[in-house]
This record gives structure tokens, C-alpha cells and sequence, in this order.
């Protein structure tokens, strides 16, 4: 004869009626918070025609934040704050966020793997804190930022396209001449009227711009020369453009990240 069970289980019409009728009120909820959200969705849609972009990117931040909680925030600023110490020139978001990917932690990877906008939330959190300092479109940590204004490289070092200044300037020297030395860049800098005052501060003010115009793609170094950038097909008098291969020294680091 077989035992009876320990346990038993019956439902009634009426315990089955409840429920159901609890799984309806359910979806009904749901459809209204479904119209709900649709609703602020256009409304977000249309302010972002008539709010200035700068409000709504602090606002998506401090929401981002929110989500975050402190523990992800903390490193996130940790992350960001590591590769600015590790850089000798200010960093783009992009330049930050493929130093995390290379160099961070494994829970800052494994954070800009699932969030890679984490970087541009943690850099402008930073930046309203006064943690770190923004010109231009590039971040730097307060030291170097100070280090570049006294040394009046800071405009040299924000311009990331060598369209102006002694970026510019230096170019057109290779462009004259082909191949050039440091010294004869050296040269020129002294006899410009605004340049020989910068060099007489900062002696290594022109090898610093060599070498930033090396990082940036527009310049290649050979020996003691350097010469323009020049990929397939493009023509001489057109600044270098970025191809795949103007962002990598010789041993394979991007030159945006160089390293101090």
C-alpha cells in the first residue's frame, strides 16, 4: 500500500480568480506606466530643440551618478584620475577611455565594457569638482595644466589637429624643407618675434612641440630628421590625415597615450 503524501495542495475556483485577476491589474499598471514613459520621452525629445546642450549634459550626469551609486563612481574617478597622472599632455575622452581598456583596473574595464559613457560622465564630474582642470576639448590633471600655462605650451597643447599656433608654424617649416633638423626649427622659433620669447623661458619648448606633433600623427621622425606625415594618395600641402596607422609609435603605443 502506498504512503500518503506528508503534504497536500488543493485550489479552489476562487483562489485561481484571484490571482488572475491580480496578473490583470498587473498589466494594466504596466500599460500605464508604458504610456507614461512614451509621453516623457517626447517631452525629453522636444526641450532638447530649445534647452542649451550644456544644461541637459550636466542633467544626464547627475542622473547617471545617481544610478551609479558612490562605490561605481569612486571608480570610475580612480580610473580617469590614474591615466591624466600617467600622461604628459592633456587627454581627449576618447585617449582616457583606451587607457582604461588597456591599463585600468579589471573593475574599470569590466565597468567601460558595459558603460563606456561612464568615462564622459566621471571626466565632467571631475572637472565641476575642481579635480582635474578641461581647455579645449582635453582634460588634465591641475599640475600639468599649471606646468603647460607657465610655459606657455598649454594652446599649443590643446590644439589636437596642428592647425594654429607653433604646431601650425613648425609644419610649414617641414613643409619648406622637407626633412629638418631640431636645430633649425630652434633656429626659427628664435627669430620669431613671439616664439624666441617662449624659448628663452622654456629651452625645451620647440623639442616639446616636436615631439607633441610626433604623438599627434603629423610629423615622423627618422634619425635626427623630421619630416611631414604623408599616407597614400594624399597630397603634400593637405595636412596629414588621422589613418590607421598615424596613431602608433614604433613600439605599438597609440601616440595619444604616451606615457610619462
Amino acid at each position: 500500500m502506498a504512503e500518503s503524501s506528508p503534504w497536500s495542495f488543493s485550489l479552489t475556483r476562487e483562489d485561481i480568480l484571484a490571482r488572475k485577476m491580480k496578473r490583470e491589474q498587473i498589466a494594466e499598471e504596466l500599460e500605464k506606466l508604458q504610456r507614461q514613459l512614451e509621453a516623457e520621452d517626447k517631452w525629453f525629445e522636444a526641450i532638447k530643440l530649445i534647452v542649451p546642450h550644456d544644461l541637459l549634459s550636466s542633467i544626464e550626469e547627475a542622473v547617471a551618478g545617481a544610478k551609479e551609486g558612490p562605490e561605481k563612481v569612486s571608480i570610475w574617478r580612480q580610473a580617469v584620475a590614474d591615466a591624466l597622472a600617467a600622461a604628459d599632455f592633456g587627454m581627449l575622452p576618447k585617449d582616457v577611455a583606451l587607457f582604461i581598456k588597456e591599463h585600468g583596473s579589471a573593475e574599470a574595464k569590466e565597468r567601460i565594457v558595459r558603460n563606456p559613457n561612464g568615462v564622459y560622465n566621471a571626466l565632467y564630474r571631475m572637472h565641476k569638482d575642481g579635480q582635474i582642470v578641461r581647455h579645449g576639448d582635453k582634460f588634465y590633471r591641475i599640475d600639468l595644466y599649471e606646468d603647460l600655462l607657465a610655459s606657455g605650451e598649454l594652446d599649443d597643447d590643446a590644439d589636437d589637429r596642428g592647425s594654429s599656433g607653433v604646431n601650425a608654424f613648425i609644419l610649414s617649416l617641414v613643409g619648406e624643407w622637407d626633412r629638418v633638423l631640431p636645430r633649425d626649427v630652434i633656429a626659427k622659433l628664435r627669430e620669431h618675434e613671439e616664439y624666441s620669447k617662449r624659448v628663452e623661458r622654456n629651452p625645451q619648448y620647440g623639442y616639446s612641440a616636436l615631439a607633441r606633433l610626433v604623438r599627434q600623427g603629423r610629423l615622423e621622425k627618422d634619425g635626427a630628421y623630421y619630416s611631414r606625415t604623408l599616407k597614400k594618395n594624399e597630397p603634400s600641402d593637405v595636412p596629414a590625415s588621422n589613418g590607421s596607422d598615424a596613431g602608433s609609435d614604433d613600439d605599438g603605443r597609440p601616440r595619444a597615450l604616451r606615457l610619462v
